[in-house]
């Protein structure tokens, strides 16, 4: 699995341009179901996906579809874990 831990490169009013698309994409991942979950952090500088094991190679040329990436507002980091634990579903780790 991995953790992708995304920060704002630009200031906030140049990245709120880019917000909705990027919004979209991550839907659109949710939906294939190689998200897992995600959210902005409560500084509002950034945000936390949490995706399925897939392929590296295959994570970085999604993550090169963001917005985000595109448009040079955010970087990535990117941590990798093997999960070992889980819930049977993360409907509990939601903010509402």
């Amino acid at each position: 699995m991995f953790v992708l831990n995304v920060s704002y490169s630009k200031l906030p009013e140049v990245v709120a341009e880019h917000t909705a698309t990027h919004g979209q994409w991550v839907k659109k991942y949710i939906e294939d179901g190689v998200f897992l979950c995600a959210g902005p952090k409560p500084s509002k500088l950034g945000g936390v996906i949490l995706t399925k094991s897939i392929d590296k190679s295959m994570l970085l040329e999604i993550i090169k579809e963001d917005s985000f990436v595109v448009h040079d507002v955010a970087e990535y980091q990117i941590l990798e874990f093997d999960c070992k634990l889980a819930s049977i579903t993360f409907d509990s780790i939601k903010d509402e």
